[in-house]
């Protein structure tokens, strides 16, 4: 029996580094305050069992995507098999509408998909917070997942709090013809610029539990443009490109590459989308 699970991925609303982590086991990651969003644009993910074979087996379309032991989503299932001393395997269909390399945590979201996807199949009956615990063993982006809609997270220091807003945005995703990779992005970073930003994402938090849009979307910003810009000046034209179409706000999604631009209502957004020279993407929070 095969069973199917959407993947909704998410956005950064607002993004601050804060430190890097210079001691304990979590040196050399950073300390960072996110405003995360979840919207609706997602992966399909397709699990069928192959019973105790040697391996699970992925199957994309796009050949970015791992296929071996490096698939977060085999992670996944390697991570619950051996907690819960499973046997079985899968072939894991992803059907990939979440751009990769492109700052909108699609490998994270997948991951977080194929715990759902596994507690429904083995019927572990697992809680948020185990779910979380587990998320955290894969990656800093998936406990995010399992609080879903508007939250703030500080990823390695362990701060997961959800923002209660009523508020929607109509989002265009800008996606150039190229990614950044994280690791490329957290080695570019600038430490003398960084995180001066705090108390405007401690207000955008207000803002949203107000939901205030003006204010919220006045608030927007990330880190990682002071380097990220620098390194890929291309993304430095999309981001004015947006503006100057009407966007109410611009702002890169996570690390890279994507340019998120939040437009007033839908047909804003299809109209904007139809004027950047790049991949667009319209999709509204979830």
């Amino acid at each position: 029996m095969i069973t199917t699970i959407e993947s909704p991925t998410r956005v950064t609303l607002a993004l601050d580094i804060i430190r890097r982590l210079n001691d304990g086991p979590l040196c050399g990651y950073h300390e960072l305050g996110i405003v995360k969003h979840q919207i609706a644009l997602a992966d399909t993910l397709r699990f069928e069992p192959l019973g105790r074979g040697d391996c699970d087996v992925v199957e994309c379309e796009d050949g970015r995507v791992p296929r071996g032991g490096d698939n977060i989503c085999v992670k996944a299932c390697r991570l619950l098999r051996e907690r819960f001393g499973r046997g079985d395997f899968f072939r894991i269909t992803i059907e990939k509408r979440i751009p990769v390399m492109g700052g909108l945590a699609g490998g994270s979201a997948n991951a977080a998909a194929t715990l759902r996807a596994l507690d429904r199949i083995w019927e572990l009956g697992l809680t948020r917070e185990q779910f979380v615990e587990l998320g955290r063993q894969l990656g800093m982006d998936v406990p995010f997942f399992f609080a879903g809609g508007t939250a703030f997270d500080s990823e390695a220091t362990g701060v997961l709090e959800t923002v209660d807003t009523n508020l929607k945005f109509h989002i265009i995703l800008a996606v150039p013809d190229f990614g950044v990779s994280t690791k490329a992005a957290y080695g570019s970073i600038d430490y003398s610029r960084i995180g001066q930003n705090v108390p405007l994402t401690e207000r955008m938090v207000e803002t949203l539990r107000d939901n205030d849009f003006d204010f919220a979307v006045r608030c927007m910003h990330n880190d990682f443009e002071l380097s990220v810009f620098q390194d890929y000046p291309r993304l430095n034209e999309i981001r004015d490109k947006l503006f100057d179409e009407g966007c109410a706000a611009v702002c890169l999604s996570g690390s890279g590459s994507t340019i998120m631009g939040i437009a007033v209502d839908k047909p804003s957004a299809q109209k904007i989308a139809g004027s950047i020279d790049c991949l667009t993407i319209v999709t509204e929070s979830l």
